[in-house]
């Protein structure tokens, strides 16, 4: 997978394992770590949250409602601005949780930036997921709400 020939790549991708890691584990001061304190997120089912607190206090209530909740992230490509310290990660992701004492399999594409600070960490400032399939129980993979114009 990595080493690459792009240092600064190397140290994303190895962000983005920590932050698998830390779900895997139900961290939430090492995801709270790889926000940027202003962190968007757009769900795969279309919800989005503002902030770092709030992704964290939301992976928290995942986390507690749900042991089975496990969701990987893994990069196909990225794309660095090194002069600006961006970069863009483009992947697929997969994960599961219970719905009605089922397993619920859920996988897509999901589209991350990532910034560097003053010291040199990359966090990430957004992410944007995908939802391309889920199967589970009735009621387990829930549409998005409709939009209404």
């Amino acid at each position: 997978m990595y080493p690459t020939e792009n240092p600064t790549e190397d140290l994303i991708r190895e962000r983005r394992e920590q932050f698998n890691l830390a779900i895997a584990e139900k961290d939430i001061e090492t995801i709270y770590s790889l926000l940027m304190p202003s962190y968007h997120i757009v769900t795969g089912r279309s919800e989005q949250s503002h902030g770092a607190d709030e992704e964290a206090r939301r992976w928290a209530e995942r986390f507690r409602g749900d042991p089975t909740v496990s969701y990987r992230r893994t990069p196909r490509d990225i794309t660095i601005n090194e002069e600006w310290g961006m970069a863009e990660e483009l992947g697929n992701w997969k994960g599961n949780y219970s719905s009605h004492g089922t397993l619920v399999y859920a996988s897509g594409v999901y589209a991350a930036k990532w910034q560097r600070t003053e010291s040199g960490e990359w966090v990430l400032q957004a992410e944007m997921f995908t939802t391309l399939t889920c199967t589970g129980p009735e009621g387990g993979c829930p549409p998005p709400d409709p939009i209404r114009k």
